[in-house]
């Protein structure tokens, strides 16, 4: 009886250690496996991101190139209320939309800046529809930039150049109105000058006399 006993046991522990080891095979066989996957995987990226680097642009350095469409000259008269601002922007690399803006500003300070609307093509735009809102004044000139960084991985920033513009909105009070009391301003001061140095004139040669005497003027 305890010889059988023996013998099963031996031969549960045997049937125990293959069952072990089988697990233990087929185990480190799948860790393999997915380790070799992963290493597929990670080959597979290195690939990819490699791909992009040859895909991605060459250094761009050229800066995009700025055109005025509207006004079309300097010194421009604007006689509406609501004005749009048109500009063409070439480059291999065009400007996405967020990186073209329009800034705004007169002779003395920086009023605001906007960004533009893309038209299609090269053309993009603003509408400046506020304009009643700031002096309409013959000698109050107003003064446009257009600032665009294009798509490229340096973003080159390109800016035009200042073109200047005058407001004469019908319903406004009329340039010529102010154009009248500046003369006039400037006429009262001229002649205020000139009443200051002939009074000026006049007490130092009073002075001059007294301090003569008449015998200075005999005949």
């Amino acid at each position: 009886m305890k010889v059988m006993f023996k013998k099963h046991t031996k031969r549960l522990i045997f049937h125990s250690i293959i069952f072990i080891t089988l697990i233990l095979i087929i185990t480190n066989f799948q860790f393999y496996d997915n380790l070799g996957n992963k290493t597929n995987k990670l080959d597979s990226g290195s690939s990819k991101e490699t791909l992009v680097i040859t895909q991605s642009p060459i250094n761009d350095t050229t800066a995009p190139v700025i055109t005025f469409i509207q006004p079309e000259i300097n010194n421009s008269i604007i006689r509406r209320k609501s004005y749009t601002i048109i500009a063409n922007i070439s480059d291999e690399n065009p400007p996405l939309f967020g990186n073209v803006s329009v800034h705004i500003s007169n002779s003395t300070d920086f009023l605001f800046n906007a960004k533009m609307n893309y038209d299609g093509g090269n053309q993009w735009s603003f509408n400046w529809n506020n304009i009643s809102l700031y002096p309409n004044r013959f000698y109050e000139v107003y003064i446009i930039q257009i600032l665009a960084r294009d798509s490229s991985s340096d973003e080159n920033l390109g800016m035009s150049g200042e073109f200047y513009i005058f407001l004469n909105i019908p319903g406004e009070t009329p340039i010529v109105f102010y154009l009248f009391i500046y003369l006039l301003v400037i006429c009262f001061i001229f002649a205020a000058i000139i009443v200051y140095l002939n009074r000026k004139v006049l007490r130092k040669f009073s002075a001059k006399r007294s301090e003569g005497g008449e015998g200075v003027y005999e005949y």
